[in-house]
């Protein structure tokens, strides 16, 4: 909602010749960016897209608001889910270890009791088997605790997807909504009133240009020096829009310290004051 309308000056599409200059011509100055900026509808627009975001905030804002708590909630969300996954791979990984050392352990074990199984008895056979299956218990208890943990993060992820689907498209149909509230106060988007301005101002340009009989106009930016200051045609095609020249800011009056002043005109030498 914070948005700032501008207009982007672009010389580039303005009525501007770039082109090597011919001895024959005449030419004249003007100020895209000035004549962008200060065209009657650029500023109507800008007005109109001031009061509309006024007009606009204490309805929008509720909502905006509710929107900006659930991005937060969701952003917090997917931290945590991230944060749960990368602890899960770390486990997974630590168990891939467990698990080599182990079989390893278990490999070596079953090759010494098919070694020792001649001279052992039907009941130590069992035995040993036992303790060397018991071995791989505590294992499989960690194996299943994390196939557990990924199948809980597998439901958690699914729900946090839907959720964030759900936000977009709330975020969908909000934009909507202020855009067909801009839409009906009659405020044009800046891309609009852009092409507009240049539009006219192309048109005046060649206006005021012929009717000085200019041949040539170009931004003043590309002239290092200007013997007749007549030539900028700035002013001319601003009023031709039907726009104005924008008030020059008043300068504050320097104050008179009169205290400091009488003090100075004190410390003064006699042959001065004399």
């Amino acid at each position: 909602m914070k948005n700032v309308f501008k207009i982007t000056a672009i010389a580039a599409t303005l009525a501007f010749s770039s082109n090597l200059v011919n001895a024959n011509d005449k030419i004249g100055f003007a100020d895209a960016n000035f004549l962008m900026q200060n065209h009657p509808l650029t500023i109507e627009a800008s007005e109109k897209f001031t009061k509309f975001m006024k007009e606009s905030e204490d309805k929008f804002a509720p909502q905006e608001k509710k929107l900006a708590e659930e991005n937060k909630k969701l952003s917090e969300d997917e931290k945590e889910l991230m944060a749960t996954r990368k602890k899960i791979e770390s486990d997974a990984q630590a168990l891939q270890k467990e698990q080599a050392a182990l079989e390893a352990s278990m490999k070596k074990k079953i090759a010494q009791l098919e070694k020792d199984a001649p001279r052992l008895r039907a009941k130590e056979i069992q035995a040993r088997q036992d303790k060397i299956n018991a071995e791989a218990k505590p294992f499989q208890n960690k194996v299943a605790a994390l196939q557990k943990r990924e199948a809980d993060f597998g439901k958690k992820a699914e729900e946090f997807q839907k959720r964030a689907d759900e936000f977009q498209k709330k975020v969908a149909a909000f934009q909507e909504e202020i855009a067909k509230a801009q839409k009906e106060s009659g405020a044009m988007t800046p891309e609009q009133v852009q092409q507009k301005v240049i539009e006219d101002i192309n048109a005046k340009i060649k206006q005021v240009a012929e009717a000085k009989g200019y041949t040539l106009v170009l931004p003043p930016s590309v002239a290092l020096y200007a013997k007749d200051e007549s030539a900028d045609i700035t002013e001319e095609i601003l009023i031709a829009t039907g726009g104005k020249m924008p008030e020059a800011p008043k300068a504050d009056a320097p104050k008179v310290n009169s205290a400091t002043e009488t003090k100075a005109e004190e410390s003064k030498p006699e042959e001065a004051k004399k």
